[in-house]
């Protein structure tokens, strides 16, 4: 399903899913119990979540074999589509091979190494990515963010990634 574009400019992507600062959730992601993710995933979506993030990295658990077990459950729990979030590219994949329809991955920066590390990924998979409009650092110019957000959708085509599959996110500044 379609979750931004004209007729819905604004995607609410429920983030719950992510045992970063979760203590009891970490420890069970370490016992390979990924109960939580039901409670998660009727919260986020009674909340009003249009897709719901998947992050199930603990550098204690086995990442890989969680999102191979995580993505099917929480698509057997709801329709909204996925968000497939790691920072490790062989969880990346194991979650987008067993993801039932296209899946968005969060995410890609303008950085060379991560580019070529995800992107081809996403193209295997037929995926939509987010990229975010820093490399190395945040910039703080609105000119050079749109330099490395024309270099992320430029390096996608490169893969066969079509532009209206990068859905470009500017870093927040404050």
């Amino acid at each position: 399903p379609v979750v931004s574009g004209p007729d819905q400019p604004c995607c609410v992507i429920g983030d719950r899913i992510n045992p970063t600062g979760r203590k009891a959730f970490q420890a069970q992601l370490q016992k390979v119990d990924l109960s939580q993710l039901e409670t998660d995933t009727e919260q986020q979506v009674a909340g009003g979540a249009d897709m719901l993030d998947v992050n199930v990295g603990d550098p204690l658990a086995d990442e890989i074999e969680l999102m191979r077990s995580a993505v099917p459950l929480v698509q057997g729990l709801t329709d909204v589509p996925l968000c497939i979030d790691s920072s490790v590219i062989e969880a990346l994949e194991a979650g987008l091979g067993a993801y039932q329809g296209k899946a968005l991955v969060n995410s890609v920066t303008g950085e060379d190494e991560r580019l070529e590390a995800i992107l081809p990924i996403v193209a295997k998979y037929g995926a939509a990515v987010i990229g975010l409009a820093n490399d190395d650092e945040i910039p703080m110019e609105p000119e050079r963010r749109l330099e490395v957000a024309r270099k992320i959708v430029s390096r996608a085509g490169d893969y066969g990634i079509p532009p209206d599959d990068v859905l470009l996110e500017p870093p927040p500044m404050p």
